[in-house]
């Protein structure tokens, strides 16, 4: 009986520790929200009385669930040791002693919500309404002239994004982030190469004017269903054959430019096409140890090649696919590793 109940015990004793260990590990893997706020200056110099002048700072601050835009900026701006005045309305009049005016009677602060001008108040966007949520981006930069000199046009109707577009993603192909490099805004069809089956990717969207809303949408252009719209810099998965559309000024969107009339929005249309890598015979999109594994299976006989990867298997572009191969591949991998 003894024994029993010692082996109860143990049994107790190891099933606790077990959930401890788990504990620690949910803890552990926890992640925190944030959002990333800057605050600059390239507008007004300190030769023209600026007390400073280009990034006074650009850090994440971590989101909470009663969070705006406003106390976002005010958290990053304070907790940085630096000053900060909001006047009516929640909006910003000096940050660090560079205040409204200061340079000329059209200059102030303004500030970008995922590179777009708010239609309003900073206090307007919280977390509570989905204004603003973890991993977006906000800017404060000053003006001196109402804003036209850092993108936000009144009464200008130009849709179009400009010549700025960036895709990031581990599996997105080079010829894709060159040619966004080159990003021509009159070209409204256009690809996403992929280099893997499947990819995350995010698109960080720039408008000619910025006081007209970016929105991205994937497989189905659904401008009118809120929420539908993937946010700039979200990261979100595609496949071979989706579609992302990326819709510019509708004009069921907030905008500043509202009060001039309406605009007509463009939409440009991205196919995603997988191109895969030579060597990449596992379809992970790049060239491991484990692609050289599969080619020295085929040649042991153990494993055969597919269709799909005899047509990529050929790494070293002679003709023919033998070890040489693997061995190319091999001294790849050992290059850029």
């Amino acid at each position: 009986m003894k024994k029993d109940s010692k082996k109860l015990i143990s049994l107790v004793l190891a099933l606790t520790l077990m959930l401890s260990a788990l504990g620690v590990m949910s803890a552990g893997a926890k992640t925190e929200k944030t959002v990333k706020v800057t605050v600059q200056n390239y507008r007004m110099s300190t030769e023209d009385g600026a007390p400073w002048s280009g990034e006074l700072l650009s850090v994440n601050v971590e989101l909470k669930e009663d969070d705006s835009m406003e106390t976002l900026i005010e958290r990053a701006i304070t907790s940085n040791g630096y000053e900060f005045t909001v006047s009516n309305y929640g909006y910003i009049s000096s940050i660090n002693g560079l205040a409204e005016y200061a340079y000329n009677g059209s200059g102030g602060w303004m500030a970008t919500l995922n590179d777009w001008f708010t239609a309003d108040g900073t206090q307007s966007y919280t977390v509570a309404n989905n204004g603003v949520q973890a991993g977006d981006e906000i800017v404060m930069m000053y003006t001196c002239a109402w804003g036209s000199d850092v993108g936000s046009l009144y009464g200008d109707f130009n849709t179009k994004l400009s010549g700025s577009q960036k895709i990031t993603g581990e599996f997105v192909s080079s010829e894709t982030k060159a040619g966004f490099a080159e990003f021509d805004s009159e070209t409204l069809e256009s690809e996403i190469g992929i280099t893997a089956p499947e990819a995350e990717i995010a698109l960080y969207t720039e408008a000619q004017n910025k006081n007209y809303q970016v929105r991205i949408y994937l497989n189905e252009y659904q401008p009118e269903v809120s929420g539908a719209d993937i946010r700039r810099g979200h990261g979100f998965e595609v496949k071979d054959g989706d579609t992302v559309y990326v819709g510019v000024g509708n004009p069921a969107w907030p905008s500043m430019n509202s009060w001039a009339g309406t605009a007509d929005e463009t939409v440009y249309t991205f196919k995603v096409k997988y191109s895969p890598v030579k060597g990449d015979l596992n379809g992970n999109g790049k060239v491991d140890i484990e692609d050289v594994t599969i080619l020295q299976r085929h040649f042991a006989e153990f494993e055969f090649l597919t269709d799909a990867q005899t047509a990529i298997a050929d790494f070293d572009g002679n003709g023919v696919i033998d070890l040489q191969d693997a061995t190319a591949m091999q001294r790849n991998i050992a290059e850029f590793s």
